[in-house]
């Protein structure tokens, strides 16, 4: 959700409306997905693959759609956000996470599917 949301931002602040509906239409449907369908998934080596899939699809994502370190260094317009606007970020996010995901598992136990 995280990766989501930082890539929506710096589309917003880079105004690219076009790039701002993409990345909310395509990660939610892949949180949503990622969402439904993990607890179904047996364990294998996609528990290893996912996690690092993601992040690697959203640096690609930024590499390819958004401005590089060096730019942005050069830029008077543009600047670079603080490490610990980045931790808080990523922290609220992990929390938002855990609650969704706590709380779907639970339903699904609930309901006998896993």
């Amino acid at each position: 959700m995280a990766m989501v949301y930082v890539l929506w931002k710096n589309f917003q602040t880079l105004e690219n409306p076009h790039g701002v509906h993409q990345i909310l239409f395509w990660g939610s449907i892949f949180i949503i997905a990622l969402m439904l369908f993990s607890p179904l998934l047996p364990n294998s080596w996609l528990d290893f693959v996912i996690p690092f899939a993601y992040p690697l699809a959203a640096w690609s994502l930024a590499e390819s759609f958004q401005m590089s370190k060096q730019v942005i260094a050069d830029s008077q317009t543009y600047e670079f956000q603080s490490a610990w606007n980045v931790i808080a970020v990523s922290m609220v996010f992990l929390v938002a996470m855990m609650v969704v995901a706590f709380t779907w598992f639970a339903v699904l136990v609930a309901v006998g599917v896993i």
